[in-house]
């Protein structure tokens, strides 16, 4: 039985569905007769099957780089909404770096003290299963009650049905305040009139740069001058060595696989991927567009990027293992580079182009799912998550910054695990650099599926950057047709 599907026996057998339900899911799934068998036999044992040893732990780590208090400044708010009169369950799906799911599990650990009838059951997938999995359960009406979204499934999921508008519960309570969160942070999960997610985060692609290399070869750090053709020149420039040992200059070039790379890597040289917000034209392949995926391509044949084989072992983000020089990371990169490097490190504004001076502004949110038996519950908990004192709490004080709430960014700033660049990050919002232009129309991740085994032929070496363009637009411009209307 493939992974995702002993998850969803699992999950299923912990909340209790019986056999004739397992059956119906099954069916829904289109599960053949071997995992339809292993699915109800899991689910129809009296006694809970071994859990295997890669499901997480229940406990925090005891070596957590956090404290349990740190930002626990105890303003939290008083939900309209009443705590459950008896002892209740509400899950959770996450997809945190192991170094952030310990701050998760404290996180719930308080939130249980604060409300002893909500039991809160955490569950942690790797980024990539965690669409597979959770899609599976959608199919089978067995999603958690709350579940972590991606900016850029967000509408896609939400057309489709799987979670319950919030704007009655948000009406309720009289210190919400829609003002405080960033604008860019509410686009990607609005629909029809209504708020379906609350977004934790919003923030810019940085640019992180391993100081230790650059004192090595005596160049001054990236600032507040630079330009994209100085970045160009200081990335061939501490490109050296071979093999296992080579220290590379920048971490990663542009694809049309990734949603978010046409404010970086195409907008300061006058070009475009999607027309935005609509999403109904595509740019690609335009003489400006050509141009520039050309130019940054020149990294590659210098050498001065790793490619796809260099990174086969190496766990995101492979800059915190001290052979990249300078990557571009959102600021959600900091705790497993704070954890992990064992070198000195800082953040700069991503440099301006000859065009325009402008990142990617992006973030996640939290939804509750229309299959959540205990819909108050899970309110009470993504109320008190995602309020000032949660995002405090959770992305302020352990320094992963960019909290959509502009209330929590004062204690980003401030925290101990934040660089000292971490004011270029706030500043890339404040001064609008960081731009919400991004791929996040529902057809996107067709898109960004279509076009990534092409450009792959780039990377490869077997076909030139205008011949995958344009082929990249062929795939890509009957999809985004439906945007048109």
């Amino acid at each position: 039985m493939a992974r995702h599907e002993e998850e969803l026996a699992r999950e299923l057998r912990r909340r209790g569905y019986s056999r004739r339900d397992v059956l119906r899911i099954g069916l829904q799934l289109g599960l053949g007769a071997a995992s339809m068998g292993m699915l109800l036999a899991a689910c129809g044992s009296s006694e809970p099957a071994a859990e295997p040893a890669a499901e997480p732990a229940a406990e925090p780590a005891k070596e957590s780089i956090f404290d349990i208090n740190s930002g626990n400044s105890g303003n939290w708010p008083k939900s309209a909404v009443a705590d459950p009169g008896s002892k209740v369950e509400i899950s959770v799906g996450h997809t945190w770096d192991a170094v952030f799911f310990e701050r998760q599990l404290q996180f719930d650990k308080l939130f249980m003290e604060r409300h002893p009838n909500i039991v809160v059951k955490a569950e942690n997938t790797p980024w990539g299963e965690f669409r597979q999995k959770y899609t599976a359960a959608a199919a089978g009406n067995a999603l958690p009650d709350l579940l972590y979204t991606q900016f850029s499934w967000a509408q896609e999921t939400i057309r489709s049905g799987m979670y319950i508008a919030l704007d009655d519960y948000i009406a309720k309570e009289a210190d919400f305040n829609f003002d405080d969160f960033t604008k860019p942070s509410l686009v990607s999960y609005q629909y029809d009139g209504k708020l379906w997610g609350i977004p934790y985060d919003e923030g810019p692609g940085n640019l992180y740069y391993n100081k230790d290399i650059f004192d090595a070869a005596g160049e001054a750090y990236p600032d507040d001058t630079w330009d994209l053709e100085k970045l160009k020149q200081v990335a061939i420039k501490l490109t050296s060595g071979e093999g296992p040992n080579k220290i590379f200059g920048l971490g990663e070039l542009p694809s049309p696989g990734d949603s978010l790379m046409a404010p970086n890597y195409l907008f300061p040289f006058g070009a475009q991927y999607l027309s935005e917000p609509k999403e109904d034209q595509c740019l690609i392949n335009t003489p400006e567009a050509v141009t520039a995926m050309e130019w940054w391509e020149e990294l590659r044949t210098k050498g001065a990027v790793p490619s796809p084989a260099d990174l086969q072992n190496v766990a995101w983000p492979a800059f915190q293992f001290g052979k990249i020089a300078m990557t571009l990371q959102g600021s959600w990169a900091t705790p497993p580079i704070a954890a992990g490097s064992k070198f000195n490190w800082d953040i700069a504004k991503w440099p301006k182009g000859p065009k325009a001076h402008s990142t990617f502004s992006a973030g996640s949110a939290y939804m509750i799912t229309r299959d959540s038996k205990n819909v108050d519950a899970a309110w009470i908990y993504m109320n008190e998550y995602l309020s000032t004192a949660g995002q405090t709490y959770m992305w302020a004080s352990t320094g992963r910054g960019s909290p959509s709430r502009l209330s929590a960014w004062p204690a980003y700033l401030g925290s101990e695990f934040a660089p000292p660049g971490a004011k270029n990050v706030e500043e890339a919002m404040s001064k609008g650099i960081g731009t919400h232009d991004i791929i996040d129309q529902p057809t996107g991740p067709r898109v960004t599926q279509a076009a990534g085994p092409i450009w792959d032929l780039v990377v490869a070496g077997q076909k030139s950057v205008k011949e995958a363009l344009d082929e990249v637009f062929a795939a890509v411009d009957p999809i985004i047709a439906e945007n048109r209307g």
